[in-house]
């Protein structure tokens, strides 16, 4: 990777990070090495060192004393306050774009076809990629920068869980089937109807992860 800009660096670093922890290849506990990442994408100490900060204000990192840096291992209970705060940002998302998308739907049409797509070939990448596209698609139309930026954050915590939990296929039709739920009500311009099925639907994302494995939670 060849080093432009300071702040480009340091988000290609970050984004790189974060897809590594939604895919699996970094897991919750795993320490991460400045100098691994600095000799595998040909970048500065300092640039990996401020993705590494900016990644644990977001609250996907964690750095402990003497111990260094990690990919941050979240309780049960962490789990259930942020879901709990997520749904309530999402659902004011989806009722804020509502009106929008109705009018100029956009991409959202191809987007939950490409869902049904990687749910019938059972892709599990690209289904988490077209959920990802599904749900910035709605916070883009709500047209609210900081809802934008607090549900980054709070998504960028859960990646590797939600990824797990995909892996059932019987949760994948579950959650698949409420984003077209979701769609037509949007499409309908049904903003109530809209914001209920995603409290539904992030509800449900919360009860999934709460039904992995106990090794993936911290005891705290």
């Amino acid at each position: 990777m060849a080093e432009t800009s300071t702040g480009s660096t340091v988000q290609a670093v970050a984004e790189s990070i974060t897809e590594a922890v939604r895919q699996g290849q970094l897991a919750p506990g795993q320490r991460l090495i400045e100098a691994d990442f600095t000799r595998r994408m040909g970048v500065s100490r300092s640039s990996v060192r401020e993705a590494f900060q900016r990644l644990t204000a977001d609250g996907l990192l964690l750095f402990i004393p003497n111990k260094g840096v990690m990919v941050r291992q979240y309780s049960r209970k962490d789990m259930q306050d942020l879901f709990q705060v997520r749904a309530v940002l999402e659902g004011l998302a989806v009722r804020l774009a509502t009106p929008r998308l109705a009018a100029a739907p956009g991409d959202l049409p191809q987007v939950v076809e490409a869902l049904t797509a990687a749910e019938l070939i059972g892709d599990m990448v690209a289904l988490s990629e077209h959920n990802r596209r599904f749900h910035d698609l709605i916070v883009s139309a709500a047209d609210n920068p900081l809802l934008a930026q607090q549900l980054e954050r709070l998504r960028n915590s859960v990646y590797w869980l939600q990824f797990r939990v995909l892996i059932d296929r019987e949760s994948i039709y579950r959650t698949n089937q409420q984003h077209r739920d979701m769609a037509a009500a949007i499409l309908a311009n049904q903003a109530t109807d809209a914001e209920a099925v995603m409290l539904a639907h992030v509800a449900l994302a919360g009860a999934l992860i709460q039904n992995l494995p106990d090794t993936l939670f911290s005891a705290g």
